[in-house]
């Protein structure tokens, strides 16, 4: 284990398996292929870097739970993701779902992202509960507007990316501070890395993709524009982390930027399905 890979995605999967018994004993479809999608778990990384980089114990069962948990609201915008393209293209292909198979699997989805919470400590349930319930009510705003509006210019791929993997990543910092027991403005600075670095990572992801595949977002965008706003989430990153090195030790938040930075956690070429990672 070292400073860039706080927690080995195995880990979080030994996890999955705990909280997603019941999947497959429902035989919930879906399920298991929307998470094995996302092998890095750079959101559940996110939990724990932050955790270990504000607080002197040591993390293990106290902050998997929660890396578990945003992991898994990452598989719901996946699937919620997914099924925007079924709902919006004119033809069939790869991604295609069965629209209720796949709420269903999105409702199982969130609601095991709140029982992993369960076996967190009992002291920040409350607050973890919280920060959960926020981002996911932040997410099915996001995907019920974009319901109505996926293909219209007036449709907002900026907003979008910030209210769905910006509030994951804000919501994976926050649930790492939180189990620290960081202070209100020590939070809040780890709030806007984990939003700036997400929504800047979700942007590269988006321009590597083949703009004649399918795509959540439409698939006529200004590429300049994408280019310019992940720029500026990346100096709002840059901006918290030089401010929480004032008062606390960002060996591990460091190492962690630096890597989401020049792309070495992500996939060497980017699937139709990338638009929300």
């Amino acid at each position: 284990m070292t400073d860039t890979d706080p927690v080995h995605p195995s880990q979080i999967e030994r996890h999955f398996e705990q909280v997603l018994s019941t999947a497959d004993e429902a035989n919930i479809p879906f399920v298991q292929d929307v998470l094995d999608d996302c092998p890095d778990k750079w959101y559940g990384q996110l939990v724990v870097t932050v955790y270990e980089s504000l607080s002197d114990r040591p993390g293990g069962g106290n902050v998997l739970p929660a890396a578990t948990a945003i992991e898994l609201l990452r598989g719901y915008v996946r699937l919620r993701s997914r099924l925007l393209i079924t709902l919006t293209d004119k033809h069939a292909h790869s991604l295609t779902l069965d629209p209720t198979a796949a709420l269903l699997a999105g409702d199982y989805l969130y609601t095991a992202a709140f029982s992993s919470l369960r076996s967190g400590p009992d002291s920040s349930s409350g607050d973890c509960y919280e920060i959960l319930t926020t981002v996911l009510e932040t997410l099915t705003d996001a995907f019920a507007r974009t319901d109505t509006t996926a293909e219209s210019t007036e449709h907002d791929q900026e907003k979008f990316l910030d209210e769905t993997t910006g509030s994951l990543g804000e919501g994976a910092a926050a649930l790492g501070a939180t189990l620290a027991g960081a202070d209100e403005s020590v939070r809040r600075y780890c709030e806007r890395l984990g939003r700036g670095l997400s929504t800047a990572r979700q942007i590269n992801y988006v321009l590597k993709i083949d703009p004649s595949e399918a795509m959540v977002v439409p698939p006529t965008f200004d590429e300049s524009q994408l280019r310019q706003y992940a720029e500026q989430r990346r100096n709002d990153a840059s901006q918290a982390l030089d401010t929480l090195s004032e008062t606390v030790d960002i060996t591990r938040l460091q190492a962690f930027t630096e890597v989401t930075v020049t792309g070495h956690d992500q996939q060497s070429s980017a699937t139709n399905d990338d638009a929300l990672d």
